[in-house]
């Protein structure tokens, strides 16, 4: 009777590498390529004008502090 045990081969912590070296990610979507074609085609993008709601905030604050500060 034999005493040594068949194990089964050591699995590999990665797959091997691929024959042209390594792999890369593709660009991200709308990224132009070097032979000027694009992957994609993305949507136009439109900007919208959200107000002067940042302005008359930055206004407010201001009163509010000299108002506080000529009151105490």
């Amino acid at each position: 009777m034999s005493s040594q045990a068949t194990y089964p081969p050591p699995a590999t912590a990665y797959p091997a590498e691929p024959q042209g070296g390594y792999m890369a990610a593709p660009p991200p979507a709308g990224y132009p390529m070097k032979d000027g074609h694009e992957q994609g085609q993305a949507a136009p993008v439109t900007t919208q004008s959200k107000g002067d709601g940042f302005l008359k905030g930055c206004c407010a604050a201001l009163c509010c502090c000299c108002v506080l500060d000529a009151c105490f």
